[in-house]
């Protein structure tokens, strides 16, 4: 595993330990200074390349980032992921399916005249 950078150590200190009060995303890019994109970025990086256990909860109010500290916690920051791959795995099959050329419903409406 390599060594975390400047950036990658500074985002790193900034997550709280534990579910309980995830740090959001836009407190994160207000104490870095940098923009969302670069902060999502970053957070990939530490789980990605350095195997960091970082979660994250989407339920509002108390959304946000986490660094993972037990299993019941890792189940919670998976299933959401979960979900998503199911989601976006079953679109995927459907759009490789999908006939193509088929006049829709909508072009049959919706026409300029």
């Amino acid at each position: 595993m390599k060594q975390l950078d400047k950036e990658e150590q500074q985002l790193l200190e900034l997550l709280p330990k534990g579910i309980e009060r995830p740090r959001p995303l836009k407190e994160l890019v207000k104490l870095t200074g940098w923009n969302s994109r670069k902060v999502r970025g970053i957070i990939n990086r530490l789980i990605i390349v350095h195997h960091q256990p970082i979660g994250a909860r989407y339920e509002h109010p108390n959304n946000g980032y986490f660094i993972i500290t037990n299993d019941k916690e890792r189940q919670q920051a998976l299933a959401p992921l979960t979900s998503q791959i199911t989601m976006m795995s079953r679109r995927a099959e459907i759009i490789s399916t999908a006939e193509l050329n088929k006049k829709s419903p909508l072009n049959a409406t919706h026409r300029p005249k």
